[in-house]
């Protein structure tokens, strides 16, 4: 990989960067202005088209980076087979918008459902040129853009809370980002999308996109049902609390964990390709997350109170342990992202989405009961759904690769230990340098931690962070300098 690719990784998490964090800006300001209630509402209506848009057909577009396909009669057939599902998933949602069935279809309700069905259709067509994108690794390319759409976003939302619109500009945020974030991959893709559509294309890549399909969506429906369930049970200010916690934790999960997982599958599928070398490269991937997510997670863990108070104002309290019972649940998750990547690289998405169709049979119902006896209940629920699903995925992919569970373990136990020790310190560094501000003390807090981590990983880990660094980045001058330094005998 050369120096330019090497940046281009960092491009992409500027170009992951600024369509969650306009959407964040809008999202802190709203909450200082509106009621839980109202963010129940809205919660409520996107568990729908989240729940619709699990039926999207993501397995062909993953195609693209696991066939490295090129063609654009194939690229241009995966682009309008997304675009004519979405028009069916469409459908029926107007529909319900139209015939009120239930109690809680407000007229604001259903105006706000009905917008968000083109909030779905967006969304398909940008994911997959965004895959097409991340194939040939124009990160720099999709960063740019991204500034400059986000920026004109940015302004017509700003334009829409100044003049007062309250939820309605929270309403339109998300459509307004999901057509500037299709924009932004269709300018520099729109050579490989023509007006044609070859159903035989569609056909020869069913091996591996049906089961990808249907594991993909499941994994969407059983992250966003639980709204469905809360808000019909403990009504909307509850599922307020709730829809802000994750919030706040979906956009750190889009902006870090997503990031990671879009590089970590790229350079699997090219490692399989190029020498089938899938062991070490899945252990420096599960390292690599855990070194640079972890951290991440278990600060905004303990310091959650602050956050929020700073962010959002004391009303939002209540959101505090949520949103921490999601940072355990998202720790989870990063060792399961390599997980599922290799499984999926070594085609075994059949076996996958079966073992979650079975585990979702038992694990739904049981947190749909746990809501019945209130939402801490129902976060515990949770926690151990994520954990059974990463064992079961751990099992497989240690097996699949010949890997013992003690190495999986021992692959990643120094950015776990040196990230508890960092937290321990600078939380008694807090004590004596304390401020009145709490802003200040986050910030203050942040740079001590961050410091004592790497110190701590560099000094106790200094040559698995180097040679693993290597394994991704081999031509990266300032890693080599590092590895020369260190007298790495691997170089």
């Amino acid at each position: 990989m050369s120096v330019n690719k090497s940046y281009g990784i960092l491009w992409l998490f500027v170009s992951k960067f600024f369509p969650p964090i306009i959407n964040f800006a809008v999202f802190t300001y709203s909450a200082r202005i509106l009621a839980p209630e109202d963010f129940g509402l809205i919660a409520f209506s996107l568990s729908i088209i989240y729940i619709s848009s699990s039926f999207m057909p993501v397995g062909w577009r993953e195609s693209i980076i696991k066939y490295q396909i090129d063609d654009t009669l194939t690229i241009s057939s995966i682009f309008w087979l997304h675009f004519f599902v979405s028009i069916i998933l469409v459908l029926p949602i107007l529909a319900f918008c139209l015939v009120s069935f239930f109690d809680f279809q407000t007229e604001i309700f259903n105006i706000a459902l009905s917008i968000f069905c083109l909030k779905l259709i967006f969304d398909g067509l940008y994911a997959t040129l965004n895959i097409v994108l991340l194939k040939e690794q124009k990160y720099a390319h999709l960063a740019l853009r991204t500034f400059f759409s986000g920026v004109l976003s940015a302004t017509i939302i700003i334009t829409l809370l100044v003049l007062d619109y309250g939820i309605w500009a929270l309403i339109w945020s998300q459509v307004v980002l999901s057509i500037f974030n299709f924009l932004v991959v269709y300018i520099p893709a729109r050579d490989k999308v023509k007006f044609i559509f070859k159903f035989n294309c569609i056909i020869k890549l069913n091996s591996f996109a049906i089961y990808t399909t249907l594991t993909n969506g499941l994994t969407f429906a059983l992250s966003h049902y639980e709204s469905l369930i809360i808000g019909s049970i403990l009504g909307n200010r509850q599922l307020g609390f709730y829809s802000v916690a994750k919030r706040l934790s979906t956009i750190m999960n889009e902006v870090f964990i997503g990031t990671v997982s879009e590089v970590s599958f790229p350079i699997l599928a090219k490692t399989q390709a190029q020498n089938g070398n899938l062991k070490k490269g899945f252990l420096n991937s599960v390292y690599f997350s855990v070194l640079l997510l972890y951290p991440i997670f278990i600060f905004l863990f303990v310091y959650s109170s602050d956050v929020f108070i700073i962010l959002f104002t004391e009303k939002w309290l209540e959101s505090v342990q949520i949103f921490q019972a999601f940072c355990i649940a998202y720790m989870i998750v990063i060792l399961g992202i390599p997980q599922k990547n290799i499984i999926l690289l070594t085609n075994n998405a059949k076996w996958w989405f079966y073992l979650q169709l079975k585990l979702s049979i038992i694990i739904v119902p049981i947190t749909t009961l746990c809501v019945y006896w209130g939402v801490k209940s129902f976060l515990v629920a949770l926690i151990l759904a994520k954990l059974t699903y990463c064992t079961a995925s751990m099992m497989r992919s240690c097996k699949l690769l010949n890997i013992t569970i003690s190495e999986y373990l021992s692959s990643f136990k120094s950015p776990v230990i040196c990230a508890v020790i960092s937290i321990l310190l600078t939380l008694s560094l807090g004590k004596l340098f304390y401020f009145d501000l709490i802003i200040l003390n986050i910030v203050l807090a942040g740079l001590f931690f961050i410091i004592i981590y790497f110190i701590l990983m560099y000094i106790f880990d200094g040559g698995r962070l180097t040679s693993s660094a290597l394994s991704i980045f081999p031509k990266n001058k300032i890693i080599l300098k590092l590895a020369h330094k260190q007298n790495y005998k691997e170089i």
